[in-house]
């Protein structure tokens, strides 16, 4: 039971990177919105990760200065994304 444990436990590590690195490049304008709302949806589905974990990170790039885009620009690209996330906390809540 650890094994099987430990590796959902690996692959929910690895999707929400796989979603940060996403959410990086959306906001520097490399990944369309439509093909990030598509791995979110499948993060959310197949991964286990909750919509809540995605806002989370989204919020957490918006604050590193790490990330190369204007913070007005990076704002401006994170509002669509987060009305999608609110879609799906609404889903998860009625569902």
């Amino acid at each position: 039971m650890a094994i099987i444990e430990n590796t959902s436990s690996f692959i929910k590590e690895w999707a929400l990177k796989w979603l940060r690195g996403s959410i990086e490049s959306y906001f520097l304008g490399k990944t369309p919105l439509e093909i990030l709302r598509g791995r979110v949806k499948a993060a959310v589905k197949s991964y286990g990760i909750k919509p809540r974990e995605v806002r989370a990170i989204v919020n957490s790039l918006l604050l590193d200065p790490l990330v190369n885009t204007s913070r007005t620009l990076a704002e401006e690209r994170a509002r669509p994304l987060l009305e999608f996330i609110e879609e799906l906390e609404k889903g998860e809540k009625s569902g």
